[in-house]
This record gives C-alpha cells, structure tokens and sequence, in this order.
C-alpha cells in the first residue's frame, strides 16, 4: 500500500507537468489565431498581375494578329496570337510576358507634370515557337481584355504582402509626404475598399511599396484634413505610385490627399 502511495506520489508532478504544457500549448495556439487574425495579405497576386500603372518605358513587342487569321481579335486563357517580333530580335521560347493595354496620359493634379500613359496589365503570356520577323505566343492567364494593338512588356516575378492594416486614425502631418489621387480603377467617380488608384508620388518622393498611406478628406476649406481611409502601395514608378485601398469609412475621389505615415 505504501508502494502505491509513493507511486502515485512520484506521478503528481509528472501529471501536473503534462497539464501545464497542455495548457501552454493551448493558450500558445490562441494567441498565435490572434495574430493570424490580424494579418492578412496586403498584397495579394491580383495586385501585383492585375492592377494598373504609370508607364516609364514603352514596350516594343506588340500583338499583332490571331494564330489563324480568320478567328477572333480578342483573347484568353490557351488562345495564341502573333507577336511582331522574332528570333532575330531576341525573343526564345518559354520566355514569359506581361501583356499591357496602353491608355491615356495622366496628369498631376495640379497639371503641371505629365506622368506618362496608363498601363493595364491584361495577364500573361509566354512564346512558344518564333520565327524571322514574328513569334507565336500563348495566354497563361488573363486578367482581362487581350486584344490585337496590346503589347509584351518583359514579366517580373514579384512577392505579396501579408501585414495588418494601420487603419486612419491619424492626424496630418505637417511636412510629411503626400500626394494627391490622380487615376481611379474603371474611371469611377468615387471608389472604396479593395479598389486601386494612382497617386502623383513615388520613388523620387521615397515612397516604397508595401508603404501604408492614409487618405484625407477635407470637407471645408478652413478646417483641418479628416482621415477617412488606409492604403497600402503595390507597384511604383519614379514620379507616380499604384495605391489599394485596405480601409475606410467613406469613399475617395480624385485629388484628394494620400499622406505617409
């Protein structure tokens, strides 16, 4: 009986042990649900291949007719189309591209820096025969409209973000850098939460991507700016900045202000 006795003893600390870790490891997975509910992707990969841009550099491969020229002017996923340039000039199978739609100048706000024309970016394709002159390529994936008259520009692989959204719960600041909302997604009037737009900053203004900018309001002249949004950047240029609107309260238009934190 006093054998059991000891035993039994010897066991509590053991059993007390296994409690305890049980308990931590527990208490560990709830705070590690905490922090995975806080963060998401701040950048996801329709961010990166599907959004807009500045264009800095105009591209010079250009789609130029269907695999048959009898079919459609319009392509997706698996389609093949012609390219206007060849082996001659450099182009080599399984090479991958971004397939650009070219549209309009953007201006700065105030009118006085032209920015460059606005780049779409329609998906991706990758060339797999070439010849003297011309090259066939194919569809991987789109992400809109591929039409004749789009162009290649070379594909560069890019990373997403996962972080946690800093909210507008800010102040402006006075000398911080901001810039002013110049292009919104489909040409809207007003967009919201998820929607990207251009702002008239970037990397000449050390703007980085990944960087969260909160955007203002200012709803009479003499009063201060009021924070209605959060943004984060997903592509750069030297004078302009892609931004995607993570939060806000109410809907943002053209010119209104975008501040780094």
């Amino acid at each position: 009986m006093k054998k059991h006795r000891r035993l039994i003893m010897s066991l509590i600390p053991v059993v007390f042990l296994m409690v305890a870790s049980s308990g931590q490891e527990v208490q560990n997975q709830i705070e590690k649900a905490k922090i995975f509910r806080d963060t998401y992707p701040l950048i996801a990969e329709s961010d990166l291949y599907c959004s807009f841009f500045i264009l800095e550099e105009f591209p010079n491969i250009k789609i130029i007719a269907a695999e048959r020229a009898s079919e459609k002017t319009m392509f997706s996923d698996g389609d093949a189309f012609y390219v206007d340039k060849g082996k001659d000039d450099g182009l080599q199978e399984n090479q991958v591209w971004t397939i650009l739609d070219i549209g309009d100048k953007i201006k700065s706000t105030d009118l006085r820096l032209t920015l460059g024309p606005l780049a779409f970016k329609r998906g991706r394709a990758r060339i797999v025969r070439t010849e003297a002159g011309r090259s066939l390529a194919k569809v991987e994936r789109s992400c809109g409209r591929v039409m004749i008259g789009n162009f290649l520009a070379p594909f560069v692989e890019q990373e997403g973000l996962l972080g946690k959204d800093l909210g507008f719960n800010v102040l402006a600041k006075e000398g911080a850098q901001t810039g002013r909302l110049v292009y919104l997604q489909n040409e809207l009037n007003q967009i919201g939460t998820g929607n990207w737009a251009i702002i008239d900053m970037g990397k000449a203004q050390g703007i980085q991507i990944g960087q969260q900018l909160t955007i203002f309001k200012s709803f009479n002249k003499d009063m201060p700016l009021e924070a209605i949004g959060n943004s984060v950047v997903i592509d750069l240029g030297t004078q302009s900045a892609t931004i995607k609107i993570l939060s806000c309260r109410d809907t943002a238009r053209l010119g209104y202000p975008a501040q780094v934190k």
